[in-house]
């Protein structure tokens, strides 16, 4: 049986490490997760036949040095537990997906034993950097991050890019040899997002809905501040904001002042199995992100349940999704959203083409076709 490591600096469950450690069970491999712990966890248990090692450390959101802090404490104590366990099982393959790039530099011991390496490559760490903290791109950070992501990339013996063929042409511009380099694209699970018909909206109610982790980056304020706009035209209009994180205090604030509270609908954290169900209610999703920071997962899930988006036209977008697949505005406008959601809302027959066409494009790019990129990877690493 060959064995495999994954290694992520998040709570289990993480549905991307799941969802693909799940589907390394499933092809018969033995599968070790390396992830953190959170308060009355176990440090070791199985879930589902993936070996978990939480290891005693948490994740809290901060400035940069408490980062770089939590970075480093992750990176020492992985390290530690991967060569104890790598001594133990002798890993065939060990995969680390990022943030941050540097920790695939914690299989430098199992490496030297002969294990291969893959860096599964979720987010692109310097534009995360300039969004977050709010530098330019020839900050000093960011233009660390670069090196650290070229070194990272160069050390790994595949690199998997999350973020689609924009992003691979960037690492291919930094010198990593496009042979190296796979697109798995992280499309939701399919036993979670079928491709069915949803259902209908039916107390009377136009519904938007945006979901995932609430960040200022993310945009959900120009939403919020098209909301007066809308409710002139659209006075039955309802916004589900899904999920939870640091800006919520700050949007319902927003939305207060602006006194439209009574039609959004704050939900705050809800399981991923709940996810689905929201989207299912909605007319509309809007994707409102103000900086170019990877392909949005939301995205995908809409169209997996054949709803029509409504998207921030930001370069990586542009370059793989065209206009029938979504209606774009210009990023943190919210006149020119408000607009493309009143477009939609008068024209039934160009939600329904939306609908229809990123329904088409999901269904070429959906988990069952991105799982068989992703497990070629190790097929070949291994052969």
């Amino acid at each position: 049986m060959k064995r495999v490591c994954i290694i992520r600096q998040k709570y289990w469950p993480n549905k991307n490490v799941v969802r693909n450690a799940e589907a390394l069970v499933s092809q018969g491999y033995e599968v070790d997760v390396l992830c953190l712990r959170k308060k009355g966890e176990k440090g070791q248990e199985t879930i589902r036949g993936v070996n978990l090692h939480r290891l005693p450390l948490g994740f809290r959101r901060g400035n940069a040095l408490w980062y770089v802090l939590e970075y480093i404490a992750f990176f020492l104590l992985s390290s530690l537990k991967l060569a104890w366990l790598s001594l133990k099982k002798r890993y065939d393959v060990i995969e680390v997906d990022t943030m941050p790039d540097f920790l695939v530099f914690i299989t430098l011991f199992p490496r030297l034993l002969g294990t291969k390496v893959i860096l599964y490559m979720y987010e692109n760490m310097p534009e995360l950097f300039a969004s977050t903290f709010k530098t330019g791109p020839n900050h000093i950070g960011a233009r660390l991050l670069r090196l650290l992501e070229r070194v990272s990339a160069g050390y790994a013996h595949r690199v998997i890019v999350a973020d689609g063929i924009p992003y691979k042409r960037v690492l291919e511009g930094h010198g990593v040899p496009s042979e190296k380099l796979t697109v798995v694209l992280n499309v939701p699970d399919d036993e979670l997002f079928n491709i069915v018909a949803p259902a209908p909206t039916s107390d009377g109610h136009f519904r938007l809905i945006t979901h995932g982790t609430i960040l200022k980056r993310y945009g959900v304020q120009t939403l919020i501040r098209a909301m007066p706009l809308l409710l002139k035209d659209i006075p039955e209009l309802r916004v589900d904001v899904v999920g939870d994180g640091d800006y919520r205090p700050e949007l319902e604030k927003l939305a207060r002042d602006l006194g439209v509270d009574e039609h959004i609908c704050f939900t705050g954290w809800v399981s991923l199995e709940s996810v689905p169900y929201f989207i299912a209610q909605a007319d509309i999703g809007i994707v409102p992100m103000i900086d170019d920071v990877g392909l949005p997962n939301k995205l995908f899930d809409y169209f997996a349940l054949g709803k029509p988006s409504v998207v921030s036209a930001l370069p990586s977008l542009k370059a793989t999704f065209d206009d029938d697949y979504v209606l774009y505005y210009q990023p943190d406008d919210e006149k020119d959203l408000a607009a493309r959601i009143l477009e939609l809302y008068s024209r039934p027959e160009k939600r329904a083409s939306l609908a229809s066409h990123g329904q088409a494009f999901y269904r070429n790019c959906q988990w069952q076709v991105m799982k068989h990129e992703y497990l070629k990877v190790y097929e070949e690493l291994l052969a």
